[in-house]
């Protein structure tokens, strides 16, 4: 286990090895690597909007931010300022904290004098115009302070301010506070509710209902008020993940709840299915009423967030027509369940997707243990891609399903494990789910959708996907995968590119995602019998010279689009995200240049090739289902039998179809054809869905 010195050192390291490795500053890097640690930590569902602005006031203040991220759900704006340079072994002091609040605040308090002396074209003017606008109504501000030192002892709390009569909320993140976060389990903080606090002393009533070795269950009546509290006071942590992805693609308030709340409140009780929750731990009281739950660690509302966020909403902002004394009235049904913290990722899961709710939760959001993400990891852990030019070894592109999943496979390893591990699986060469979603939005040619936030962006892919994986997962093999590690190549190239043009101010991730899906769409419109060969990406392991003349020729027309004065929204970001932007782009007429045309493929030759590909994939699926039958054993297809005769779902042909199978296995045996696994597979499942447990 590392320990905090030890750590200090590995985050200082860390942080030199992304500015290098990405080409930028270390506050940019300081930014993006605390932007992941509150993404695994969900503080967070998306990317800190680096913004490095630096000025003075018109009142002569220091004003400061280095990056902000505007939360949907919470309807908050936060802003992020670090203390710089790392590696000070001096304590953060409260003058030192108040100063850099105050350079932050500045920026809020200061926005009509930015936008009179700020270049138009700059991030920090297109911020200062969308808080003007866009965020004019947030619920409140959040200032983070980070930092590689720790907190001085005279710190002991903050207080809240306001500007312009809105809440502004001041955090720091110290070293022990990074440290701590890195080396828990799963890489939140647990949020600790202390439920007498928030009842005047009484709890939740609840009623016990079970206990077996996975979970405790009971039913409680939580009041409308309580709710709608801790949703204001913990926002969208109080949400499980897919529930909170939902959410912020759905809208947050549902509009039948909503009429329940201001007209029919005595009704909630009887028109609402209630909120489903999960927790690691409680504390209950035993007392002559019944038992009441006092404390609860890490709630976690898996199915009922439209409920809680619209109950929340109502009691902020819809006071004029009385919703404080109405919500007071409401109480709402709650099913809580009690996990471990070792059984909490898959079965909060499956009872999130299980849980009645009004507004389900679609399969499309794409949990990380999908199907699809699970053979994306498969593939990605054992094909090699080829040895880069003056290299004498192949390296492996790692693609991490889970939050944090790369960074724990070497944290606690010893040196030489972790050198081996990061010289195979190089940082640079690592893939999340959100980078893959938007590779793959831009290689659809859908710039406008990889630009929104990341959780956005994957969302919308997510549902085509879950389309395309019931109607055919072959198409997910390994052609599939060297093409998203090819535009993962292109963008991050690309990147590097753009960054190093005279003309380059900001906009960077919109300019490479616009230029490479409009280089993409060009070669669809003009070239019926070509296409754009992606395997030529793959086995160079880098930009062909065809490539790299053409995104340097393109980059440059791209970001004059997206940054002409004429464009219909001001923040540069915000106009990168709208369909039109991508529709003028589309009729931008340019030509391709003579090298990047040389290297286009027949496209009779590619689709040979993904021919190969889906029939090797279908081959590995029937393989996978053959082993997957046989090696869940004969024990349990028994048992599936016994179980069975008392609840009659299997068919006649499902009952001897496993029959055969027990027979075979037990002479040692592989069960005879992928069609006999398919067939006792499927009955295994319908069994489960009926109530069979596993």
């Amino acid at each position: 286990m590392m320990t905090l010195d030890e750590y200090k050192m590995y985050l200082k390291d860390e942080i030199k090895n992304i500015a290098s490795l990405e080409m930028i500053s270390e506050k940019e890097a300081f930014i993006n690597y605390f932007s992941d640690i509150l993404n695994i930590a969900e503080e967070i569902d998306d990317k800190i909007q680096y913004v490095s602005f630096e000025s003075i006031g018109k009142f002569r203040q220091k004003i400061q931010i280095d990056g902000y991220y505007y939360n949907e759900l919470d309807n908050e704006l936060s802003f992020y300022i670090t203390l710089l340079p790392l590696g000070d072994n001096e304590n953060l002091t409260a003058t030192e904290a108040d100063k850099l609040f105050s350079r932050a605040k500045a920026f809020l308090e200061d926005i009509d004098f930015i936008l009179s002396n700020t270049e138009e074209s700059s991030p920090a003017y297109g911020l200062a115009i969308d808080i003007s606008e866009k965020y004019s109504n947030v619920k409140a501000y959040n200032i983070y302070l980070i930092s590689d030192r720790l907190i001085s002892r005279t710190i002991q709390s903050i207080e809240t301010n306001y500007i312009k009569n809105t809440l502004v909320k001041f955090h720091i993140w110290d070293l022990n506070r990074l440290y701590k976060i890195e080396e828990s389990q799963t890489g939140k903080e647990d949020i600790v509710i202390d439920l007498l606090n928030f009842t005047n002393k009484i709890g939740i009533p609840c009623l016990p209902i079970g206990k077996n070795s996975s979970y405790e269950s009971y039913l409680c009546s939580i009041s409308g008020h309580l709710l709608a509290n801790l949703y204001n006071t913990y926002g969208g942590r109080l949400l499980e993940g897919n529930v909170r992805s939902f959410l912020q693609t759905k809208g947050k308030v549902n509009k039948g709840i909503r009429n329940t709340i201001l007209h029919n409140p005595e009704m909630f009780f009887a028109y609402n299915n209630g909120i489903a929750a999960t927790a690691y731990s409680i504390k209950k009281e035993i007392r002559n009423s019944g038992t009441y739950l006092t404390e609860i660690t890490d709630l976690q509302i898996v199915n009922g967030g439209q409920t809680t966020a619209s109950l929340a909403m109502a009691l902020l902002n819809d006071k004029k027509d009385n919703s404080e004394e109405n919500i007071k009235q409401i109480y709402v049904p709650m099913k809580l369940s009690i996990v471990s913290q070792e059984n909490s990722e898959n079965l909060i899961q499956d009872i999130s997707r299980y849980a009645n709710s009004q507004n389900k939760v679609s399969e499309a959001d794409l949990w990380s243990n999908h199907p699809f993400h699970i053979r994306i990891e498969e593939i990605s852990r054992r094909v090699i891609a080829p040895a880069k030019y003056g290299e004498q070894y192949g390296t492996y592109w790692y693609y991490e399903r889970a939050n944090g999943q790369y960074k724990q496979e070497t944290y606690k390893s010893t040196d030489s494990i972790k050198k081996r591990f990061m010289k195979e699986h190089p940082k640079s060469q690592v893939i999340t789910k959100t980078e893959l979603a938007k590779y793959m939005n831009i290689k659809n040619t859908l710039p406008h959708i990889a630009s929104l936030g990341s959780q956005a962006s994957f969302s919308k892919f997510a549902g085509k996907i879950s389309k395309e994986w019931e109607k055919d997962n072959t198409l997910f093999n390994e052609g599939y995968f060297k093409n998203l590690v090819s535009i993962a190549i292109l963008f991050r190239e690309a990147d590097k590119s753009v960054k190093s043009e005279e003309w380059y101010n900001s906009y960077k991730a919109n300019i490479v995602a616009y230029t490479l899906s409009k280089i993409i769409y060009t070669v669809k419109e003009n070239y019926s019998n070509k296409d754009i060969d992606f395997k030529l990406v793959w086995q160079k392991q880098g930009l062909t010279a065809g490539w790299a003349k053409q995104i340097r020729d393109l980059s440059r027309i791209m970001n004059d689009y997206l940054t002409d004065k004429n464009r219909d929204i001001i923040n540069v970001t915000e106009w990168a995200k709208k369909e039109k932007c991508w529709d003028g782009a589309k009729n931008l007429k340019i030509e391709l240049c003579q090298e990047f045309i040389n290297e286009l493929i027949y496209k009779e030759h590619i689709d040979i090739l993904e021919k190969e590909e889906r029939k090797t994939q279908d081959l590995t699926n029937n393989l996978n289902l053959i082993i997957e039958a046989y090696n869940y054993g004969v024990e349990n297809w028994e048992r599936l039998l016994q179980w069975d005769k008392d609840n009659k779902i299997l068919s006649e042909n499902e009952i001897q179809n496993i029959k055969n199978a027990i027979s075979l296995t037990q002479n040692k045996k592989s069960i005879s054809s992928q069609k006999q696994a398919s067939l006792i597979m499927k009955a295994l499942n319908r069994a489960i869905n009926e109530g069979y447990l596993k």
